[in-house]
């Protein structure tokens, strides 16, 4: 198994990043003050003003969420396993790779597994690509996993206000889901394929 636009996509970003960076260097701004603006079981949104380098005050809305575990689960027939499910805010069906929020005293891998198993009811060892904040503006981290050899264990477990089903594709088709941008975790898509142009 192979992928061009992973390759592809990733030897530019290699050959374009220098290896050294020096903004990240110098001093870091100093938080002046922070109050919550709204608040539920899974989200807080804070106003976070904050002092700058440069002597100028900054103004944030921050949203302290959990992190997030994902995985693609590929298996022996070289199918990837997605979730195709409605989602409120674009208001459209969107493929997704299946994961979820970690629970508290859950590890990143026990969530994955967990979320793999209730969503599309695959199970198989783990392999972790990458771990990445979720947004500039929150202090979430999202860790990626891949699933290879995965198995049908058992059925989906759905809530039941969810509108998904589970589809497998190809590789190619996987590839045009992913140049198209008709999925949420390209991140972890392109995670995916980076990993498998170096481990075909």
């Amino acid at each position: 198994m192979s992928s061009n636009i992973g390759k592809t996509l990733f030897n530019r970003v290699d050959e374009a990043i220098s290896p050294t960076t020096t903004l990240s260097n110098g001093s870091m701004p100093a938080l002046i003050s922070e109050y919550t603006v709204y608040q539920n079981p899974f989200l807080t949104v804070k106003h976070v003003t904050q002092l700058m380098p440069a002597g100028n005050s900054a103004e944030f809305f921050i949203r302290d969420e959990p992190d997030v575990a994902v995985c693609l689960p590929i298996d022996s027939d070289n199918k990837f396993v997605l979730l195709e499910e409605y989602r409120p805010g674009p208001a459209r069906f969107l493929m997704e790779i299946p994961g979820g929020c970690i629970d508290s005293g859950e590890g990143p891998a026990e969530a994955a597994k967990r979320e793999i198993l209730e969503e599309v009811g695959y199970t198989g060892e783990l392999i972790h690509l990458a771990s990445t904040y979720i947004s500039a503006y929150s202090n979430a981290r999202k860790h990626i996993y891949l699933m290879r050899n995965a198995v049908k264990a058992a059925e989906p477990k759905h809530e039941a206000h969810d509108l998904a089903q589970t589809v497998l594709v190809d590789l190619q088709t996987f590839e045009l889901i992913v140049a198209d941008g008709a999925m949420t975790d390209l991140d972890a898509a392109l995670a995916a394929l980076r990993y498998l142009s170096t481990h075909p």
